[in-house]
């Protein structure tokens, strides 16, 4: 027994590890967010161009999880680890230093591919390391800056555009890079690859890689135009519907050369755990994005303030994200995400009828209510993503899922954003139109939420001891 406990503890020191070295990458992308206006002034841009700054970020990342999921099987764990640290790193230098929009485009797709691969290994590592086991109170290590970045990115972010200027968004990088690198060389086991000698299949890399594109860039301009009925927004998410039905008979036809295999979804937990990140998008992504728009737009808060408003959600996480995971592995993620999604509707559901004159403390109290409850949203339904899935398959169920988890997040947003801008579409601008455009906002986030108890049924569970 105690053997055991030894190996547990020894295998959550290797997450923290891993952890360190995806802290900058995710800190990054929200504090990029927050400076995108600056940004568009400062290098004298439009709104079209100026949003390629994340958007260049995500489709990077996104193309490049296939190769990482392949990579991780065929080369050491630690040299990827430590060459993509490097490669971000660089990408930052270059973003920091650029005075043209072009030059900051090139840095951050660098920034993104770099962070592909980081974001892929960190999970597909710990789960190799683990050998299936404990799932839930690793996930809840691991999860740790996805979580937390949306909550302390503002915040940091916003501290300093106004004591410095928008370059040391991405100068930052640099420091916390190097001594990720450093505590990475000396803590972090080697991770050598798998005997597997599995050539990149370069057809499902352009497969995946395009039905990701296409469906990150309708999804783009439909946060942009509002409306699904235009060419741009139409078009490339046909197109993407289409490459991905052309993925999936190419994989079952060639389960062998594929680069994610259809056999993950004989897999009833991953299939569920799949469905959950499409909804978790809007539940958890969205809603992050409709937080800090909602206290700035309708409370009137500033950018920092609105950041330190949301710490509220992060206590909320912190204080019950180790439980999550042991309760995850002791009673399955069927119950926890059940329960999760019930203090998540109490923690949604409120937004719907707060105002400007609602008082500051309930707004305090039911954020804090939102973070207990997304915990129970990311961590069990990522573990659930591996369970049952055999070792051979575990690089695979990391491309697939991350996939899904960046095309739901941005789906989320999206959604939700044109919600909003349809029902300010004709109307004079005033603050009870606005609130009102918020609150429904919220209203379509809760029955979302709703939606996913279906799935949530699906995941997995054990019997009382």
């Amino acid at each position: 027994m105690e053997s055991q406990s030894t190996t547990k503890t020894n295998f959550v020191k290797v997450a923290l590890v891993l952890v360190i070295g995806a802290l900058a990458p995710m800190l990054d992308t929200t504090m990029t967010n927050v400076a995108i206006n600056t940004i568009m002034h400062d290098l004298s841009s439009t709104v079209d161009l100026v949003q390629w700054v994340t958007t260049s970020y995500i489709l990077a990342l996104g193309i490049v999880v296939p190769i990482a999921g392949w990579a991780a099987e065929r080369f050491s764990g630690k040299s990827l680890y430590l060459g993509a640290i490097i490669v971000f790193v660089l990408g930052s230098c270059v973003s920091g230093v650029a005075t043209t929009i072009d030059l900051l485009i090139v840095g951050r797709i660098i920034q993104g591919a770099a962070a592909g691969v980081i974001i892929s290994l960190i999970t597909t590592l710990i789960v190799k390391a683990a050998g299936g086991q404990n799932l839930g109170s690793l996930m809840s290590v691991v999860s740790l800056p996805a979580v937390l970045a949306p909550i302390l990115g503002p915040t940091i972010g916003g501290v300093i555009i106004k004591t410095l200027n928008w370059h040391w968004i991405f100068y930052i990088n640099v420091p916390i890079g190097v001594l990720s690198l450093i505590l990475l060389w000396w803590l972090m086991p080697a991770f050598k690859p798998a005997p597997s000698k599995k050539p990149l299949d370069w057809l499902s890399v352009g497969l995946l890689g395009g039905l990701f594109t296409a469906f990150i860039l309708g999804i783009t301009k439909l946060s942009t135009s509002g409306k699904f009925t235009t060419s741009n927004v139409y078009l490339p998410l046909l197109l993407g519907l289409g490459l991905l039905i052309a993925y999936c008979l190419y994989a079952w036809r060639c389960p062998n050369r594929a680069l994610v295999s259809l056999k993950l979804f004989k897999f009833p937990s991953f299939s569920a755990a799949s469905v959950l990140l499409l909804l978790s998008g809007l539940i958890v992504n969205g809603a992050m994005f409709l937080l800090p728009l909602y206290l700035q737009n309708i409370r009137g808060l500033s950018v920092i303030w609105s950041g330190i408003y949301l710490i509220a959600q992060g206590l909320g996480l912190l204080i019950t994200r180790s439980q999550v995971g042991k309760w995850t592995d002791k009673i399955g993620a069927r119950w926890v995400v059940l329960a999760a999604i019930a203090v998540a509707i109490i923690g949604t559901l409120p937004f719907a009828y707060f105002d400007a004159t609602t008082p500051t403390w309930l707004i305090l109290v039911v954020l804090f209510i939102r973070g207990i409850a997304q915990g129970g949203l990311t961590i069990p339904i990522m573990s659930d993503s591996y369970t049952g899935v055999p070792p051979e398959l575990i690089a695979e169920a990391t491309t697939a899922s991350r996939m899904l988890q960046n095309i739901g997040g941005a789906f989320g947003t999206a959604l939700l954003a044109t919600w909003i801008q349809t029902q300010l579409n004709g109307v004079t601008m005033t603050a009870t139109h606005l609130n009102n455009a918020y609150q429904g906002a919220f209203v379509v986030t809760v029955i979302v939420t709703i939606a996913a108890i279906i799935p949530a049924w699906f995941l997995s569970h054990k019997p009382a001891a």
